[in-house]
């Protein structure tokens, strides 16, 4: 028989394991871990920007087994359902204990669990580890802050008396000068450009012919229908659009069994597929079992509501977000 001591890994990874993939992990009769994702945030006070990160909160009513704890014990130390019950049952006794001798119990990179004077469970959060998956290798970073320099107009033309005292110069001088000399000589080349092109428009460009030929309104029609030509532009027509199939992700799979030998998974595959199910080999885990899945789904409602059903027939399953 199994027992705690003799695990390849303690219930507190397995748990932690969880908590990266799925937002609900229920350690039964006892209760459940719900993750939250969270934006990236702006620590004004520090000038700190922390990565998106997943809100891990504690809900003492989620004790009913939905298998996702047991499966994954079950297959990582590849004992029966049934043992891997009585491990997690083990594991809820010794939570418990802990907690009436010295009120706490720490779940490896999970959390404090706590108990007040009342009875009511607490839990704090682990800090070091961030189950957000978009944020793996992300760190928070420190920024400077830039202080906003403002100057009033009254400071910038402000009078500066001289030694002498004879004038007062102003400030804005120093920036109007500059401005109107440019002003100044815009103006005076604006005027020779202009000048110019006068000039120009006062030539006549027939002055060097002496007697222009006239041409009469007829000769000008008829030569406008020989020289005139009318181009037809074709019109386009636009060819319809092939539709193009919609390809729908499957986001979610229920998961049947994962197996480290490839026949006992193709076994299962084929008697689930016998029995209608759309069943299929979906790759495997981080230990390298081979999963096996009753079908996959777009939506996790699809999902849920397909282990809805298995529980009430007593098959073991879980859903696995992909």
């Amino acid at each position: 028989m199994h027992s705690l001591a003799k695990m390849k890994k303690t219930i507190d990874i397995y748990i932690s394991e969880l908590l990266f993939l799925h937002d609900c992990v229920i350690i039964p009769e006892f209760g459940g871990f719900v993750g939250n994702n969270q934006s990236a945030v702006l620590n004004k006070n520090t000038n700190t920007i922390y990565p998106p990160s997943k809100e891990i909160l504690f809900n003492k009513n989620l004790k009913k087994n939905d298998g996702l704890l047991i499966n994954h014990i079950s297959n990582s130390e590849i004992i029966s359902n049934e043992n891997a019950k009585e491990l997690v049952s083990d594991y809820v006794k010794n939570i418990n204990e802990r907690i009436q001798k010295i009120r706490t119990f720490r779940i490896d990179k999970v959390g404090l669990i706590s108990a007040d004077l009342t009875g009511n469970i607490l839990f704090l959060q682990d800090s070091f580890t961030n189950y957000n998956p978009n944020s793996f290798g992300l760190s928070s970073q420190s920024t400077k802050k830039v202080d906003k320099i403002e100057k009033k107009v009254e400071e910038i033309i402000k009078p500066i008396s001289t030694k002498t005292g004879r004038k007062k110069v102003w400030r804005a001088a120093a920036i109007l000068l500059p401005i109107i000399g440019l002003s100044f000589i815009s103006i005076t080349q604006e005027d020779k450009i202009n000048e110019i092109y006068s000039q120009m428009a006062n030539l006549n460009p027939f002055s060097s012919f002496e007697n222009p030929k006239i041409i009469s309104p007829k000769q000008e029609v008829e030569e406008m229908k020989e020289t005139t030509t009318i181009e037809v532009t074709p019109i386009e027509t636009k060819q319809p659009k092939e539709k193009k199939e919609e390809i729908i992700e499957m986001n979610f799979s229920v998961i049947a069994g994962s197996f480290r030998s490839e026949k006992n998974a193709i076994r299962l595959v084929n008697q689930l597929q016998e029995q209608n199910y759309n069943a299929e080999i979906i790759g495997t885990n981080r230990n390298g079992l081979i999963r096996v899945c009753y079908e996959n789904f777009a939506t996790k409602e699809e999902a849920t509501s397909m282990l809805h059903d298995l529980k009430l027939e007593g098959k073991s399953s879980w859903i696995l977000s992909l």
